[in-house]
């Protein structure tokens, strides 16, 4: 399985630029101000709510940096697959390797106080706390190799990284995470608050018939 999911981490762009991102693909985040990775594994934060982490990774090829995206928690409408996600609607972010959802609450961050942000969940089901709306930069869908912002629906906040907020020997020591930035939520999204997607593996909406 891990093997597999590697081969998938290592897959070149399978959709055009421009093109729009559906339910059920799997993609990687990069974060566009460093060009890390959003990411998550099987480590719990020492603080705060206890959650799994999630961080910034600068290893492209990581298979801890894959997302599925799936139907938001309060969502009445179905998100089948292949089904082209439009701007400004609520998504989940499902880990691929722990089945828990990008998440966020009103905890602090270790680095640098700010909003945390973790993993949480089982198997894809967690709370409304999953839910991030999807602020595009352009156009009237969310698209490959176009920037935008994710918000977090309850709180309002912006998934947000930073290369000065970065993991060292000194403020995590012996860390599995040294060398990977904090993510955290912030008021402003900014340039700070910017990803894009560039690879994945893309779920083509089917003709019914």
């Amino acid at each position: 399985m891990l093997r597999f999911l590697i081969l998938l981490s290592l897959l070149p762009l399978a959709s055009p630029s421009g093109a729009p991102l559906t339910c059920n693909s799997i993609i990687k985040l990069t974060h566009t101000a460093t060009s890390f990775h959003l990411s998550s594994a099987e480590i719990n934060w020492g603080s705060g709510s206890g959650q799994q982490s999630v961080t910034a990774t600068s290893n492209p090829s990581s298979s801890e940096s894959m997302w599925i995206i799936s139907e938001a928690d309060d969502s009445t409408a179905a998100c089948p697959a292949g089904r082209p996600v439009e701007c400004n609607s609520n998504v989940r972010l499902t880990h691929l390797l722990t089945g828990k959802n990008l998440h966020s609450h009103n905890f602090r961050s270790p680095l640098t106080n700010q909003q945390e942000v973790s993993a949480f969940g089982t198997d894809g089901v967690g709370d409304s706390s999953d839910d991030w709306k999807i602020v595009c930069s352009s156009g009237t869908h969310w698209s490959v190799d176009v920037p935008f912002h994710l918000q977090h629906v309850e709180t309002k906040q912006f998934l947000t990284s930073d290369q000065g907020a970065r993991f060292t020997q000194q403020n995590c020591p012996n860390c599995p995470i040294v060398g990977q930035l904090e993510v955290v939520g912030t008021r402003g999204g900014g340039e700070g608050g910017k990803w894009v997607v560039q690879r994945g593996v893309f779920i083509q909406e089917q003709d019914e018939d």
